[in-house]
């Protein structure tokens, strides 16, 4: 029988083979670092996606560090809405100081401008040098705003020393917020709607227990009029020290700048992408933000990388794109140059800015009715339960139909709460209010506070899904210019058609003190639904995600 040959070459010298591996470590050595890859540089901690549940829960104390970051930004949002009281004392600023309806409502701006336009500084600070050092800037600004308003008030200062104060007390305000909210949003990246709903929540919970600290203690029980001075140097005092305390809280809480490390067995490779959009990948690329026409990215996960050939590995490694590392100055530039982001815009302007003129003038109008109206504190109390309670209810519910059973867009919660503010617009400008003599003032209070909660809870929630959460504070910061422009310019329309129709005394009494302001108000609430729908319809839902 003759001998079998023997191969000429072992299995393990086999050329094809060989070559194959020659190729894997080629590629192994080429291929970059994940810190250089050219990707898009994505919302949420890659290691948080495409992995299971077991994977996303963080060790004991990276759990404790979160846990002191939400309680840090809990504490700021409930204790620093103070420039929401506004209308409990703005009266004895006409009848103790002398300012006309105008000057009045010009502090008031004046605070809105201090909140809303610094935002954009605001939020990249909130992005480099983090919460705490935003929690700092917000105690020493309430400490000098408000003890200088006070002294102003009481030594009757001039107007401009008054002016001062509540620019400061609008940037304390807008440091506080807005390190409470960008905390949360770098933080949790499940179920965002609650974790931003939450703080916000606070926020809105402020005014109401603050007024009842006002009614019981600052509040001359048989004139009705506020201790102004006493209130102001209560608020230097204890808004000082809750900043100084929440920086100590993000200080020791999670490091903002870093992904939130998994427990240990869960590491996954630093390489890894989805197939398709959900609430964890910012619906719009870094770079595709501009392109209405580019939907996302459609890389593989590293698990499908390794299982697929060498060809396929090829094509997946050429889908990454070059390095692509953007500027502050580059992220705000191409945020603005989003045609959905101006329109998002508009619909904040159109909506949040009618509605801080109602938080701000309600108690003039309240002294307008033609019969005694109802309590301004009780009223401002209403506002901020159904405000607080739509927020819970706005993040909840949006988190529920976009992540739970059938899934439902986001945008629906959104618009319905729009027409809940239209509502309260157009009660007010047909007459509801003249022609029951202020019975049903609080329907007007809970339906603008619940919109108007519901809104400031919603807007911040869609920037983070649809751009990305490691540019929240940036890009929520150039949005929030918004509300203060609209509030700007519709409390100078209530102050100019209320100073129209005063008499002698500088104040105004009857339908015409506010019946026009609420028309202009009520149409600009529906120019927001329309802007709102266009941006869904005509914008997101095309990029390819349906329940953003």
């Amino acid at each position: 029988m003759p001998r079998r040959a023997e191969p000429l070459l072992r299995p393990e010298e086999d050329p094809l083979a060989a070559a194959a591996e020659a190729d894997a470590a080629v590629a192994d050595f080429l291929e970059p670092p994940p810190a250089a890859k050219a990707l898009p540089q994505p919302s949420e901690p890659v290691a948080n996606r495409d992995i299971d549940d077991s994977a996303l829960k963080p060790d004991r104390a990276t759990r404790y560090r979160q846990i002191l970051t939400f309680a840090s930004a809990l504490l700021c949002c409930i204790c620093g809405g103070s420039i929401m009281l506004f209308s409990l004392y703005a009266p004895q600023f006409q009848t103790h100081l002398g300012y006309t309806q105008v000057q009045v409502n010009v502090l008031s701006i004046l605070g809105e401008v201090g909140m809303y336009l610094t935002t954009p500084i605001v939020g990249i600070t909130a992005d480099i040098y983090g919460s705490g050092f935003l929690a700092v800037l917000a105690a020493i600004f309430f400490a000098f705003a408000y003890g200088l308003a006070a002294w102003a008030y009481a030594s009757l200062l001039p107007y401009p020393v008054m002016m001062v104060s509540f620019l400061f007390i609008g940037g304390g305000t807008a440091c506080i917020y807005f390190g409470s909210i960008t905390a949360c949003a770098k933080t949790f990246s499940s179920n965002r709607g609650l974790a931003l709903g939450l703080p916000i929540t606070a926020y809105g919970l402020s005014s109401l227990w603050q007024s009842q600290i006002v009614a019981h203690f600052f509040t001359d029980k048989t004139t009705g009029e506020v201790y102004v001075p006493q209130l102001f140097i209560f608020f230097a005092l204890f808004l000082a020290s809750v900043g100084l305390v929440a920086a100590f809280g993000y200080r020791n809480g999670c490091k903002l700048d870093s992904p939130v490390p998994l427990s240990s067995g869960s590491r996954k490779s630093s390489v890894s992408f989805r197939k398709t959009t959900d609430e964890e990948t910012p619906l719009l690329d870094e770079r595709d933000s501009m392109d209405s026409d580019v939907i996302s990215m459609h890389p593989t996960s590293q698990r499908e990388i390794d299982d697929d050939s060498s060809s396929t590995m090829s094509d997946d490694i050429d889908m990454i794109p070059e390095a692509h590392v953007l500027t502050r100055k580059q992220m705000v530039v191409e945020f603005v140059q989003d045609i959905t982001a101006w329109g998002l815009a508009l619909g904040l302007f159109a909506t949040t800015g009618p509605g801080e003129m109602f938080l701000n003038n309600m108690g003039s109008i309240i002294r307008s009715l033609s019969t005694p109206g109802p309590s301004a504190s009780t009223n401002v109390a209403i506002i901020s339960f159904f405000s607080s309670a739509m927020r819970i209810v706005a993040g909840v519910a949006s988190d529920q139909i976009a992540t739970r059973g059938p899934k439902y867009s986001r945008m629906w919660v959104l618009l319905f709460f729009t027409v809940v503010l239209a509502f309260g617009h157009w009660f007010v400008a047909l007459g509801g209010l003249e022609v029951n003599n202020g019975e049903y003032f609080w329907l007007v209070s809970a339906t603008l506070g619940a919109g108007y909660g519901a809104v400031f809870t919603l807007a911040p929630t869609l920037v983070s899904l649809v751009w990305g959460a490691e540019r929240f504070g940036t890009n929520w910061g150039v949005l929030f210019v918004f509300p203060a422009v609209g509030s700007i310019i519709y409390e100078l329309i209530y102050a100019g058609i209320y100073d129209h129709n005063t008499v002698d005394s500088k104040l105004c009494f009857g339908l015409q003190c506010y019946q026009t302001t609420f028309f202009i108000t009520g149409i600009s609430v529906l120019l927001a639904l329309v802007a709102f729908t266009s941006v869904w319809l005509l914008g997101w839902r095309r990029r390819s995600s349906v329940f953003i």
